[in-house]
């Protein structure tokens, strides 16, 4: 506390005045018990408002940040003397911290109607005008910082078309690469398979739009990409990604892009490039949630990179699972290991999935082959109430029960239990033991004679070895599903 008497001491006598004001900015972040300090000590923080004027640019720019971290923007006086700085401010990469320090502690919430079109006024002005390539950096950061002020207004969601004459990347599942090629072989297709995916040409994609075993589709955006600052603005210009993106959204509204980064290091330049291409489009892309599209880099080996477009409300495969809970089994996950299970399915089988969570997977495994009858069990109340509205949505019956796996009673047998098992890693042994015999039980219990079980788990040891204790369960076969999981297919015989 006595350091920090003396840095208030220094900003007072206007000593060493840059040193000073980031000395106190460190004490504050490490301590926060000293804002209160600060703020108690008037002839401070008249002096932290005079730095607002000091000849030295970094001094002018920390007083800022301070004044930010201190949330005295709702303060009328502070406010106008940082609305005044920013207005007076010729060096551009202390402009931002005014904004920065007017969004926080209820500055934004008390700006005028005039002083709200001042700023709408300069976000025009940045989005149509040329600047050198090395003031890019800091009139970037000052539009966002503006955008980051101003209220935010009810827009019109962005609809996407499906372009008609695109070529799509049909991007797999991790670990799915192979599975995803067999399926659009079955259906015809037999080329355009790459590292990324699935090149598909536009005649090919409406018969395959609808299998639902691939993670999402991307769409090719016309253009020569390099990422060097330098040619950012030029390569923005002569590419298809304006007219591209607003061929496939209504053009009337604007559209909420994320743009990621290759992977490849080039982090910066995606950055730059994300930047540039908003305030070159003058309003009409916005990088604010909730987002509309992605676009994606992917590096050529020829050199350059290549630009993909994902729309993020497109894809309907999936549309009935609007409930989920974040330990529920992902749709797409579901759909695989159904697809994988083709062979060994039956039809118009009574099917029970012990572990059901919000009922996707047997909804999935429905959809590939209908059944007679579902069941549904979890102890989890809300993923009940959740699969019940999926299940309404999908417009199929499934009979969700609140109750433990191994404590259901049937009168008819099932012909299939399909589950994805619970994860017991950070069990004890025992508790592991004492599961898979309760599992043993219910399985002979619940399945008809000669009916199968399919269990999804990292358990494989404990499941062989369930099946080698049971006189009535039989291991029919392992196939590996993702990076440590196996579905384990079992027959139980009575």
């Amino acid at each position: 506390m006595e350091n920090l008497k003396t840095q208030l001491d220094n900003l007072k006598n206007n000593t060493d005045l840059r040193q000073t004001l980031s000395t106190i900015r460190k004490t504050l972040k490490e301590d926060a018990g000293v804002k209160k300090t600060i703020l108690n000590d008037r002839e401070a923080l008249e002096a932290i408002l005079g730095c607002l004027k000091a000849d030295d640019a970094k001094s002018r720019k920390s007083a800022a940040l301070l004044l930010g971290e201190l949330s005295l923007a709702s303060d009328d006086a502070a406010r106008a003397a940082l609305i005044d700085a920013y207005r007076s401010e010729t060096t551009l990469f202390v402009r931002e911290s005014y904004l920065k320090a007017l969004a926080v502690g209820g500055g934004k919430e008390k700006l005028s109607e005039d002083e709200i079109e001042a700023l709408r006024e300069r976000l025009r002005e940045i989005d149509s005008g040329r600047f050198e390539e090395s003031d890019m950096k800091h009139i970037l950061a000052e539009r966002k910082a503006i955008a980051a002020l101003l209220p935010n207004q009810s827009r019109k969601r962005a609809l996407f078309s499906v372009p008609k004459d695109s070529m799509v990347l049909m991007v797999p599942q991790r670990r799915f690469y192979e599975t995803l090629k067999k399926a659009l072989n079955e259906r015809g297709i037999e080329k355009g398979f790459s590292p990324l995916g699935v090149l598909l040409y536009p005649n090919d994609i409406a018969g395959v739009r609808d299998l639902r075993i691939y993670d999402h589709l991307e769409y090719i955006i016309p253009g020569a990409f390099t990422l060097e600052p330098e040619k950012t603005g030029q390569e923005i210009r002569h590419s298809a990604i304006a007219s591209f993106l607003e061929k496939v959204y209504n053009g009337n509204v604007s559209v909420r892009v994320r743009i990621h980064e290759t992977g490849d290091r080039a982090e910066k330049q995606v950055k730059r490039f994300t930047g540039e291409l908003l305030r070159s489009s003058g309003g009409k892309f916005l990088n604010e949630p909730p987002y509309d599209t992605e676009l994606h880099f992917y590096r050529k080996k020829s050199g350059g990179y290549m630009l993909f477009m994902r729309p993020l409300d497109a894809d309907q495969r999936f549309v009935y699972c609007r409930n989920r809970l974040s330990t529920s089994m992902q749709p797409v996950k579901a759909a695989l290991m159904a697809y994988m299970l083709d062979d060994c399915l039956s039809s118009y089988a009574r099917v029970c999935d012990l572990f059901a969570g919000n009922g996707t997977l047997l909804l999935e495994r429905d959809e590939l082959l209908r059944t007679k009858v579902m069941f549904a069990l979890d102890t989890n109340a809300d993923a009940i109430e959740a699969g019940r509205e999926n299940a309404s949505l999908k417009g199929r019956k499934v009979n969700f029960v609140h109750r433990s796996a191994f404590t259901f009673e049937t009168e008819e047998p099932f012909d299939e239990i399909i589950s994805e098992l619970p994860d017991l890693f950070e069990k004890e042994e025992s508790d592991r033991q004492e599961f898979f015999e309760k599992l043993a039980k219910e399985s002979v219990k619940i399945l008809r004679d000669g009916g199968k079980a399919f269990y999804l788990t990292s358990e494989g040891n404990e499941i062989k070895a369930m099946a080698r204790r049971s006189k009535n369960i039989e291991f029919i076969d392992e196939m590996p599903f993702d990076e440590r999981r196996s579905i384990f297919i079992l027959k139980v015989e009575k």
